[in-house]
């Protein structure tokens, strides 16, 4: 007579969630380290210039990682600015050259570092 067939193969194994992944504290690391960005002031908005009209974009109830990528991808963006007003949040991404910056509570100004500038301050991770 015949013998006994093969057995049953292994069944799917049991596949790890990536939901893990996702914190919620994600982002806020983005704040304390980051390269691309010098921090100009942490309670003051950007200055291009005396009048400081037309150079910027301002968008409304973005996130800050959100409003920071939009600057680091896009060319012309020279820095970026992030006020927290109450429920509000407003981002500003500046095309001209920021000179300085002008107290103002709740607000951060952050300027897109040059390539040389970047440079000697690389840290290992």
């Amino acid at each position: 007579g015949p013998g006994p067939g093969p057995g049953p193969g292994p069944g799917p194994g049991p596949s790890p969630s990536p939901s893990s992944l996702l914190s919620p504290s994600a982002s806020s690391i983005a704040t304390l380290y980051n390269p691309s960005f010098q921090l100009l002031s942490t309670s003051g908005v950007c200055r291009t210039d005396d009048k400081n009209k037309g150079n910027f974009d301002e968008l409304w109830g973005k996130s800050y990682p959100e409003c920071h990528d939009m600057c680091l991808f896009s060319r012309g963006c020279t820095g970026f600015e992030y006020t927290v007003k109450g429920k509000a949040s407003r981002c500003k991404l500046f095309k001209g050259p920021i000179l300085s910056t002008l107290p103002v509570g709740g607000a951060s100004c952050y300027k897109k570092a040059s390539k040389t500038e970047l440079g000697p301050h690389k840290k290992r991770l």
